[in-house]
């Protein structure tokens, strides 16, 4: 790679980092979100809620039954009250 095409490389991270880092990131976090309450309508029967879903999970379940050890840590870890406050405007 030429000495212009590094420059030019790393121009470009730098304005995608400047311009479009946080925009990544809250679209990241927001994904996270709803994936989560898809994963609590899917698999809510075997946290102990019921809901009337039963048809819906069970055509889901193979779609989601990879992510199901992930999201179960995630969504049983301890977590502080303050850890969401810088999102809160």
């Amino acid at each position: 790679m030429s000495r212009i095409g590094r420059v030019w490389k790393v121009v470009k991270e730098v304005l995608w980092g400047l311009f479009m880092y946080d925009l990544y990131t809250e679209t990241m976090k927001n994904r996270m979100r709803y994936n989560d309450a898809v994963n609590l309508l899917v698999f809510s029967e075997q946290l102990g809620i019921p809901l009337m879903n039963s048809y819906v999970s069970m055509r889901l379940l193979p779609y989601f039954v990879g992510e199901l050890e992930g999201w179960k840590r995630r969504e049983m870890r301890e977590r502080e009250a303050l850890e969401d406050a810088p999102d809160l405007h």
